[in-house]
């Protein structure tokens, strides 16, 4: 090891902690000399599972100088499913434990914390299946360096016009599965992520001639103030379709269900940005999503 010099081994190290944190507390473990030569690579990449491990790493990371925590990949997966990653020290009955006594604003108020502290250097965020609410269609705080987003989960849009440029290096954002959806769904993102090249929606974000409108393809109706174009840094718009009408669901729904879905493909057909995915009614499982996300 003496004979590679310690910044090698630095650059070394920073491509190895990519995983969910393993392999930086691995390396701590090798000897003194690699611990003090991995350190700074040590938090680069965290997976965090349950509301446990969240108090667990906040607390960590809070004792450790802004330099020392220098996080740029997380992805955070609250509650749901955890019991899937359950060992022999924290089994299902512990999750259980942990669901039940930890209060929602609590595990909220630690993980916007989490992210304050680690937004100067976050450069891929993953939010998934957390029943917490954020206040915005993204996040209502800055991310200087932000390059990809994906948020799973609900939102409550309070404010329709958030700060501007929150996230100026964002380029990929990927949002899936919410319960409100704003009347101002595009602008916002427009707003706070002027420059985002990849965009990954469900259908139900906004209707078809909002996307129309947006993309440029139709003149608006209304004020332009209430209507923002998608910027022309945008290479790629995946629309998530809404899953096929079912032979359950009322005729008059399946009717309106298939209009829509004919709206968006032949949209589709006028912009080659604009590539149309088959949504999934059902939510991605933690360990899929986690796999996705070391991959």
């Amino acid at each position: 090891m003496d004979a590679i010099p310690p910044e090698i081994w630095s650059e070394i190290f920073s491509f190895a902690c990519t995983d969910d944190g393993s392999t930086g507390r691995a390396l701590s473990r090798v000897s003194r000399a690699v611990q003090i030569i991995s350190k700074s690579s040590k938090y680069q990449s965290i997976c965090v599972l349950g509301p446990n491990q969240l108090l667990k790493l906040f607390g960590l990371l809070s004792a450790l100088s802004p330099r020392a925590r220098k996080v740029k990949y997380l992805f955070v997966a609250c509650l749901d499913e955890c019991a899937e990653f359950g060992g022999a020290d924290h089994g299902a009955q512990t999750i259980r434990q942990f669901y039940l006594n930890t209060e929602m604003n609590a595990t909220g108020q630690a993980l916007e914390q989490l992210l304050q502290l680690v937004s100067p250097s976050l450069v891929a965020l993953q939010i998934h299946r957390t029943k917490i609410y954020r206040q915005s269609v993204l996040l209502d705080m800055e991310f200087p360096v932000l390059s990809e987003l994906t948020l799973h989960g609900p939102f409550k849009s309070t404010d329709p016009r958030p700060p501007e440029c929150l996230f100026p290096n964002l380029r990929r954002i990927h949002i899936h599965h919410f319960v409100h959806h704003p009347t101002q769904f595009l602008q916002q993102i427009v707003r706070v992520a002027p420059k985002i090249t990849h965009l990954h929606v469900p259908q139900r974000s906004f209707s078809a001639y909002d996307i129309q409108v947006a993309l440029g393809i139709l003149q608006p109706i209304v004020s332009s103030s209430e209507l923002s174009q998608l910027p022309d840094s945008l290479q790629q718009l995946v629309i998530e379709l809404e899953p096929a009408p079912s032979s359950l669901d009322s005729w008059a729904s399946n009717i309106r269900g298939e209009q829509h879905r004919r709206k968006f493909h032949k949209i589709s057909q006028r912009d080659a940005r604009i590539r149309l995915a088959d949504g999934r009614d059902d939510w991605i499982p933690v360990v899929e999503a986690k796999e996705r996300w070391i991959s």
